[in-house]
């Protein structure tokens, strides 16, 4: 027989049976917190639960057995059902009281009841298409809008208003007219001329293709003409023909003027002895370029102790130059030369100097 424990330690239920209490007279172990303790002291006494009692079924929404039924037609059995509208005219007029006939009215023929049917049938369709515009289709969304149905006229318009608004917007677009013809005497004039134009001859082509490279040489001699200077300092093997081309244009090459590469890289200006009024400008002048330059003016200041200006004076090249560096008539590339030469400075004492080379 099972039995149902439980642990005192942890409150662990669990089932032992009569094997089981007998091995260890009762005593058992928990297998979740180890602890030993009799089982037969702590049994649990379960009573058996309920069955679960049947779910009630949901309940159903009446519209899910919404179904459409249409009744079968029996015009004889029906025929009680279907009223006759009144004359509106005959309603007016006054009507005269009738004691209830109480025999049974004579069953219907055949040829009314197909009457009644084909009537129904009319009836029908003209309601159908009365309300065709419910479910026309919708048509390509990417279309323009279509507009709305305009509402329906009242019944007691009639049918003349009706007829009216249709006959308005089946009407006819409007005739546009131009001020001016799509087509005028001048453009006829124009198709003309351009079907009689007679292409140019290959002479003409010719010549314009030969002035078009006489124009292409002089631009090109123009632009050497210009920038002369230039070439000759970047391809020195250029200057003898530059020259010689100069010569019969009476022109010359000129040698550049770069004074950002001309630097003085010593100087000094001291008082000649026995001679008071002399004094002695010494100085180093290089060309830090890769190509040949002219020589530049040479501007001499002589200063107070206060850096007052008390003479200046500019010299040209043929006055501070050797007669050795002054026949080559150019300053060669990274080369040096050497500037000496006396000034007579009169009573002035000059006690500073500066020294300033720049082309005219």
């Amino acid at each position: 027989m099972t039995y149902t424990t439980q642990c005192p330690n942890c409150q662990t239920r669990f089932k032992v049976n009569d094997s089981q209490l007998a091995a260890a007279n009762g005593l058992v172990r928990c297998g979740r917190c180890s602890h030993v303790f009799k089982a037969p002291d702590h049994f649990v006494i379960t009573r058996p639960e309920p069955a679960p009692a049947l779910a009630a079924p949901p309940a159903r929404d009446p519209m899910d057995d919404f179904e459409l039924e249409v009744p079968d037609f029996d015009p004889q059995a029906q025929q009680g059902d279907v009223q006759i509208l009144p004359d509106p005219v005959a309603a007016q007029q006054p009507r005269a009281t009738a004691a209830p006939v109480q025999a049974e009215a004579p069953p219907p023929k055949q040829e009314d009841v197909e009457a009644f049917q084909r009537a129904l049938f009319q009836r029908a369709l003209s309601e159908a298409m009365q309300n065709r515009h419910v479910s026309t289709p919708i048509g390509n969304p990417f279309d323009d809008p279509v507009p709305p149905p305009a509402p329906a006229q009242p019944e007691v318009f009639g049918s003349r208003r009706r007829a009216e608004a249709a006959h308005a917007e089946e009407a006819p677009p409007a005739h546009v007219e131009f001020d001016e013809p799509l087509f005028t005497d001048a453009d006829a004039v124009e198709e003309e001329a351009a079907r009689t134009h007679k292409p140019a001859g290959p002479w003409l082509n010719g010549l314009l293709a030969a002035l078009a490279v006489i124009g292409a040489l002089f631009l090109a001699a123009q632009l050497v003409y210009i920038n002369r200077t230039r070439i000759a300092a970047e391809v020195p093997e250029s200057r003898p023909t530059l020259e010689h081309l100069c010569r019969a244009l009476d022109c010359e090459v000129p040698w550049p003027t770069d004074i950002a590469l001309i630097r003085t890289e010593w100087s000094e200006l001291a008082f000649v002895p026995d001679y008071p009024n002399l004094i002695q400008l010494s100085a180093t002048l290089k060309n830090h370029a890769q190509y040949p330059q002219a020589y530049p003016m040479l501007e001499v200041t002589l200063k107070d102790s206060d850096d007052q200006v008390l003479i200046r004076k500019v010299f040209a090249p043929k006055e501070y130059l050797k007669p050795d560096d002054l026949k080559l008539n150019r300053f060669n590339a990274n080369s040096e030369v050497k500037v000496t030469m006396r000034l007579d400075a009169g009573k002035v004492h000059a006690m500073g100097y500066s020294l300033y080379w720049f082309y005219p």
